[in-house]
This record gives C-alpha cells, structure tokens and sequence, in this order.
C-alpha cells in the first residue's frame, strides 16, 4: 500500500515526477519499521474493540460509512481506492461493518454525511479526499459529529488534541480522537527507542527541533502541536517559505518530514542534518538520494505508513463507539 495517497491526488500529466528507484537500496537498519507500528496499533485497537464489546455492544453491529467522491463518469483517485480497499479489508478482519459508497457531486456528498450523523447504526464516517468538488475538506467536515468521526479531523477532535495530549507512551497517552496521518508520524518516531528518547521526560531536558513541510489540517497543524506538546520545536514550512529560511532549518533540524509533492528536482529534500530522521508522507517522493547518505533513519514515501494510519482509524473507531455507548447510557 502506498503512504498517503489519500491526501494528495497522482502527479498531473506533464508535471515532474522525481525518480525514487534508490529507495529500495536503503538498508535495513536505517529504514523505520512501518509494518511494525502498524501492527502494534492494530493489537491496541483490537483490546479497545472488546472494551466496547464488554458495554454490549457486538463490534459486527459497528457500522463505518466510508465516501469515495468522485466526478460523474470519471473514475475515483487510484489511490483513494487502493486505501479504501485495504481499509476495508482491514476494518473487516477484525469483525466490524464496512461500507464504502461513491459520491458524485458535492451536493451528494453532504447529504450522505449528514444522513450518516443521524444514524444510530453507523458509528464512524470517513471520507476519501481529495473530493473534486471544489470545496475545502473543512466544508465538509462541518457536517460530520465529531463521537463519529474517525479521521479526528473536525475542530472539535483537533482542538481536544491541541490541549491536551502530552505524550507518545500508550499508557498515558491523550485517550481522544486524533488526526490519523499526524499520529502516524508520531508513533513511528516513538516506535524506535533511540529516537524516543530525544524528547524529553520532564522540563529540565531539552527536545528535538523539528521540521516539517506541510500546513495542512490532516499533517502538518496536528504534527506540530503533538510534537510540541512532547517537548519538541516545531516548525512548520509551506511553499510561501522563503529559500534562505527553508535551508536554514533544514540544516539544523533533527527531524524532517515532507509531505508535499516536489515540482521540480530543486524541491526535492536534500541538505539535512547529518544523523537527522526523516520521514516521507508525499505519494511519489520528495527526497533526493544525498538523503540516505545523511539520515540516520529513513520513512520513505513506499514505506507502508498508510499502514499505520489505518490501524489508528480503527482504534479511533472504537474510541468512537465506546463514546457514543456512553452517551446513550446519560
């Protein structure tokens, strides 16, 4: 499964597509175990799943309405329906109702996400954007409660987050919706022992200074406040970013992750810091080879950590069924 391809749609035809062949030379001991992660939150989500079947709700009468948008007579995203088939495939081995349903207007849309609000079956909703509506992902999200909203993307579950997770350890962890992809970053970071240990256990240490290319709700916002909510410096860079100050944090930072595709070879990431962790969420690439020389440990953007953030899907999933059981017991 590709990383992300659910956040950026394939390279226009004509546009650069950067050669990301040197990926599959990478050695072992640098690559970050994505399939790892994911199925470590997979084990998370499965013991909150019987959590929900301990209140008596059976997980099969868990039902996600999950839209694919797509123009009429146009096929949908490759990618979106690449991550909906493998979610499904997921969502489903571990007993849960999964439905995925195409959208082909914006009008459509909407609709389906607020007949899924009201309906007390369906107890998460999750879109496949990009939706080619001409709307903003947020238009959309404003129809959709947030005890069933499994993405963590409405400013209710993002401003809970923002607040209140304070660290990357399971046992103490903010137990509350979060945006998946940017929690996926975290864990694989947490997931190697080495780097965990660069963020700092009480406020007399000193944290990691991060960068990341990206200002998106989905990445970037939720990726900068967990980050510094642990005791790391992070900054957030978008195409508006001067040359000069990009190179200048890019020298200095101790973790990068880019998650924009590159539109030409001079995009491409490559003047890290020696020993830096880097992680790639763009779909085709954005790093230039000169990284793996450099980087102490590598995600590239065919590293599986699509992976991650389905598991995480799953576990909000439940933490949403186990918020709506709770609300129907008041």
């Amino acid at each position: 499964m590709d990383t992300l391809e659910t956040i950026q749609s394939p390279a226009a035809e004509g546009s650069f597509t950067p050669d990301m062949s040197w990926t599959r030379e990478i050695p072992a001991a640098k690559r970050l175990n994505c399939i790892a992660a994911a199925d470590e939150v997979f084990a998370q989500a499965e013991r909150k799943l019987v959590q929900v079947e301990q209140t008596g709700l059976n997980r099969a009468e868990i039902r996600v309405a999950a839209f694919l948008p797509r123009l009429p007579n146009v096929e949908a995203d490759r990618g979106c329906r690449r991550y909906a088939s493998y979610m499904g495939k997921k969502f489903r081995q571990h007993g849960l109702d999964f439905r995925v349903e195409e959208a082909t207007t914006a009008d459509a849309l909407e609709l389906l996400l607020m007949g899924a609000q009201v309906h007390d079956k369906i107890y998460g909703t999750f879109v496949y954007f990009p939706a080619p509506f001409g709307k903003t992902e947020d238009y959309f999200l404003r129809r959709v409660r947030p005890e069933k909203d499994i993405e963590g993307l409405t400013v209710e579950n993002t401003g809970r987050m923002a607040l209140n997770i304070k660290t990357v350890d399971e046992e103490e962890k903010y137990e509350g919706v979060v945006p998946c992809t940017a929690k996926a970053i975290l864990t694989l970071l947490s997931q190697h022992g080495e780097i965990k240990n660069w963020f700092p256990r009480d406020v007399s240490q000193k944290g990691p200074t991060a960068v990341i290319f990206n200002s998106s709700p989905r990445i970037g916002i939720p990726l900068q406040s967990m980050l510094m909510r642990i005791g790391a410096t992070a900054v957030m860079l978008h195409p508006q970013t001067r040359a000069e100050d990009r190179k200048a944090y890019l020298s200095s930072a101790d973790i990068v992750v880019t998650a924009f595709p590159a539109q030409s070879e001079a995009d491409l990431v490559r003047e890290i810091k020696a020993g830096a962790v880097v992680i790639d969420c763009s779909t085709e690439g954005n790093l230039h080879p000169d990284v793996a020389e450099k980087a102490a440990y590598l995600s590239t953007h065919d590293n599986h950590l699509g992976q991650i953030t389905t598991a995480l899907a799953l576990y909000n999933t439940a933490l949403c069924a186990l918020w709506q059981r709770g609300m129907k017991q008041q």
